[in-house]
């Protein structure tokens, strides 16, 4: 079952070897036709129209440390050296007993049996290692650098070439000079090909189409994820992806398996410096994607493995920039030794990143597998064999795809955990509004408890305590006048008779305080004139109170508020800000907000006595945001404080009783 769960990113790589079926049809042609046998090919079946371009594959008659020409051969030489597969290299090849370096010249020789059809042929060359001249018939069809001798008379230039010709259907005699002095060795890489010329540049067109769907795949892959790094720069992931891409096509553009498709960007290009730039970025995509790796599942890749891929990119640059051809090849099968422990390290750290169950780890380890076989493959044929087919590209679509798979998935599963996150949020927030709503009933409750609390006191003030001491006080005025013969008692009477009329006095006060008699639905403005009465009086401050209502009686529910926030504002003045003159305000604007300002000409909030807690405002503060009124408390423009309350009035709270509709 756990297998099972691996290979079911398997449609990804099938996808990708699918599209890479066109390139390797060619690959896969030559071992469809018969090989040379000891320097003869029988091209005797063979039809270019019918049979498409065929392989020059097989036995080549092969003349070690000779350049040759059709002339020579005319003149009755000698035997060749021996026969070489093609392709193939002649550093190891025994001569004599002994195995033949890598640098050095050599002469290759193939006769085409009879068969072929007359008119225009081609040959097409791509691979060579060094320098080349290629005769058909005796005579020159193409040439790429300088053959020659020695590394000082040769110059080495990698190119791809389409060679013609013109056929009358009689034997065909090819001739190949190589000289290698700047490789590791010398030899073709890649087999000549066959065919009719449209045929055959056909065949080059699709590898440069393909290469180019490739390549564009790519670069918008990079800017997809270098846009995803600047829009959230805190996931580097998407960056170390987009350079990882680069690097890619660094590598792709200038392999024989993209008939070196910077050639169509670059025709004038140094071929050697861009065989350095493919083995350049090569060295450098260990280091790259070792950090893209880290970046995703920093807990299972160790920065020490980190600086062994960048010691081994500072290392093998540095020799690809500074050392010439022969040592660079030579350090490359040092690059492949590190590559393979390298590939190993990144393996064993995927499996740990699947046992503990990272997200996209399946993907990104299958894919790592396919880019480590093909990758592996290409560095083991072209070190020590040769290649007739490039599995990179293979590796590099099916690793990419892993990759971008993996992201896909990594980032489906944040957007999937968003999505839970934000339904989550919606429901506690749905049940925060709830018990919210909830605590705002009670509030409320509350206050209305506390509001008809205040009113019973208020009536049990009225109706009991001041009718008993008005009793009372009546009492003592009827003791005044009678006759008391006790000396002093009569005194004492008429200053309790007094005490008791200021006890009376008080108690209606402190009831009017609590609730006063006109403080009903409708009757908020006597109410607010009765308080700016009373303060006055027992201040001695000037309290003034004007209303402008647009209803009158005003039916707005939350006028009972409106008294406390006043009678608060109005203590609070009192109490502080030493006023002389306090004015009370009630009206209702054309905008239909019901405005009350409480405003003084007092020493304002900063000069103002300080409190130990400003526990009022804070009252001031609930009640108003319990009913959905709007708080503002400002300095006066000519000094002192204004409180103001603003509430919006509902049509039907606001309509004048009896009034037509």
């Amino acid at each position: 079952m756990r297998m099972m769960s691996i290979l079911r990113p398997m449609p990804a790589v099938l996808l990708a070897l699918a599209l890479l079926a066109p390139v390797l049809g060619c690959a896969r042609s030559s071992d469809e036709t018969p090989g040379a046998r000891r320097g003869v090919l029988d091209l005797s079946g063979w039809a270019p129209t019918r049979d498409g371009p065929v392989a020059l594959a097989g036995e080549w008659e092969f003349y070690w440390d000779r350049l040759l020409a059709p002339e020579d051969f005319t003149a009755g030489l000698a035997p060749p050296s021996g026969y070489m597969r093609f392709p193939g290299f002649w550093k190891g090849q025994a001569l004599d007993g002994q195995p033949l370096p890598g640098e050095g010249q050599a002469t290759f020789r193939l006769r085409l049996a009879p068969g072929t059809d007359a008119g225009p042929l081609a040959v097409r060359i791509v691979g060579v290692s060094a320098a080349y001249r290629l005769w058909a018939n005796g005579k020159l069809v193409a040439a790429s650098g300088v053959v020659g001798e020695s590394a000082a008379t040769e110059t080495p230039h990698r190119s791809l070439v389409l060679a013609r010709f013109e056929s009358d259907g009689s034997p065909v005699e090819l001739v190949l000079q190589v000289s290698n002095h700047y490789y590791g060795r010398g030899g073709m890489q890649n087999p000549l090909r066959l065919g009719l010329p449209e045929q055959l540049e056909k065949e080059h067109i699709r590898i440069w189409a393909f290469a180019m769907f490739f390549v564009g795949s790519l670069l918008v892959m990079t800017v997809y994820h270098f846009a995803l790094y600047f829009l959230r720069k805190k996931d580097a992931s998407p960056l170390y992806f987009g350079f990882g891409c680069l690097v890619i096509i660094g590598v792709y553009v200038t392999l024989d398996a993209s008939d070196w498709l910077v050639e169509l960007f670059l025709p004038q290009a140094d071929p050697l410096v861009v065989g350095k730039i493919a083995l350049i970025c090569f060295a450098v995509l260990a280091s790259v994607l070792y950090r893209f790796y880290r970046s995703l599942y920093p807990d299972e890749f160790i920065v020490f493995i980190q600086y062994v891929c960048d010691i081994r990119s500072v290392v093998f640059v540095c020799i690809i920039l500074t050392q010439p051809g022969i040592v660079i090849y030579g350090a490359m099968r040092w690059l492949a030794v590190v590559t393979i422990f390298l590939n190993a390290c990144f393996l064993v750290m995927l499996v740990l990143c699947l046992k503990h169950g990272r997200d996209g780890a399946r993907i990104l380890f299958l894919g790592y597998i396919l880019l480590s076989v093909t990758s592996l493959s290409d560095i083991y044929r072209n070190l020590f064999t040769f290649n007739t087919m490039h599995l990179l590209p293979v590796g590099m679509l099916a690793f990419v795809l892993s990759q971008a798979l993996a992201m896909a998935q990594r980032f489906s599963t944040a957007f999937k955990s968003v999505e839970n996150l934000s339904q989550a949020l919606e429901a506690n927030n749905a049940v925060l509004l709830a018990e919210m709503d909830e605590r705002t009933r009670l509030e409320r409750e509350i206050v209305n408890v506390s509001e008809e609390e205040r009113r019973r006191l208020s009536h049990d003030l009225h109706d009991g305590l001041c009718q008993q001491l008005s009793g009372a006080r009546l009492r003592c005025s009827a003791l005044e006048r009678r006759s008391i013969a006790e000396p002093g008692v009569a005194e004492e009477v008429s200053d309790l008779s007094l005490l008791l009329e200021d006890s009376v006095s008080q108690a209606y006060d402190l009831s009017r305080g609590l609730w006063p008699v006109e403080h009903a639905l409708g009757d908020v403005g006597p109410s607010l004139a009765e308080l700016a009465r009373r303060v006055g009086q027992s201040s001695g401050v000037e309290v003034a109170y004007r209303e402008d209502l647009g209803c009158a009686p005003c039916r707005n529910e939350h006028l009972v508020q409106f008294y406390r926030i006043a009678q608060e504002a109005v203590a609070n003045a009192v109490k502080h800000a030493r006023p002389t003159r306090i004015d009370i305000t009630l009206a209702c604007g054309p905008d239909r907000r019901l405005t009350l300002a409480v405003r003084d000409d007092g020493v304002g909030r900063r000069a103002a006595r300080p409190t130990g807690g400003g526990l009022g405002l804070r009252i001031m503060a609930y009640r108003a945001r319990m009913i959905g009124a709007e708080l503002s408390i400002d300095d006066g423009a000519a000094g002192g404080t204004v409180v103001s309350c603003f509430l919006a009035c509902a049509a039907d709270g606001t309509r004048q009783e009896g009034a037509d509709e």
